[in-house]
């Protein structure tokens, strides 16, 4: 009995160090992300990005949510084209705690600063599939979409809301033991149609 306790307690102390690893990679990425984007370093933003995987931007054009997979981010060429790549303020502690979340009638986000949130999975890209699937008869491959699934099971959502409407909501996701960027939202706070 004494063994196994003794057992227990060394695992969960290799989990503690090892999910502590994790968040500080995760963090270190993070704030490369949102350096990156800031200062337009194109280079490091795509070294983030994988190459076998490409990176996500989900928008909306109309009354759809959609998505498209590009290689790259180029700022002279965003994804969407009628929408610029971002402007946001960067002087925001990381916080792993809740996300913000956007309000329409107010227009504006429910807390602001740089946030992720590791208990929580998102499903908006697969969701996003399987509506353009059943709503406007697109023809995404369940295999897709189950792609689609992983990605989101190994993935945290970043929130970064500042208090002159800048924003930017990406996500991180673990692929080898290394954090790579794999997806931008930019319809979380997309109140048109």
């Amino acid at each position: 009995m004494i063994v196994i306790l003794l057992f227990s307690g060394l695992l969960f102390s290799f989990q503690l160090k090892e999910n502590q690893n994790d968040n500080n990679e995760l963090e270190k990425t993070i704030l490369q992300v949102v350096t990156a984007l800031k200062e337009k370093d194109t280079l490091t933003l795509n070294k983030l990005i994988p190459k076998d995987k490409g990176l996500i931007v989900l928008f909306r054009r109309g009354v759809f949510d959609e998505y498209r997979k590009t290689d790259k981010i180029d700022f002279d060429n965003p994804v969407p084209e009628y929408l610029p790549y971002f402007d946001f303020s960067i002087d925001y502690k990381l916080s792993f705690n809740s996300l913000p979340t956007f309000d329409c009638d107010k227009m504006k986000w429910s807390k602001y600063g740089l946030y992720c949130d590791t208990t929580t999975i998102d499903n908006l890209l697969s969701t996003t599939a399987r509506n353009l699937n059943k709503y406007r008869e697109d023809n995404i491959s369940e295999f897709e979409i189950k792609t689609f699934e992983k990605i989101e099971k190994s993935s945290r959502r970043i929130v970064l809301a500042d208090n002159d409407g800048g924003e930017l909501i990406f996500y991180l996701t673990l692929i080898n033991g290394k954090w790579y960027l794999t997806i931008l939202d930019r319809v979380s706070s997309d109140c048109s149609a």
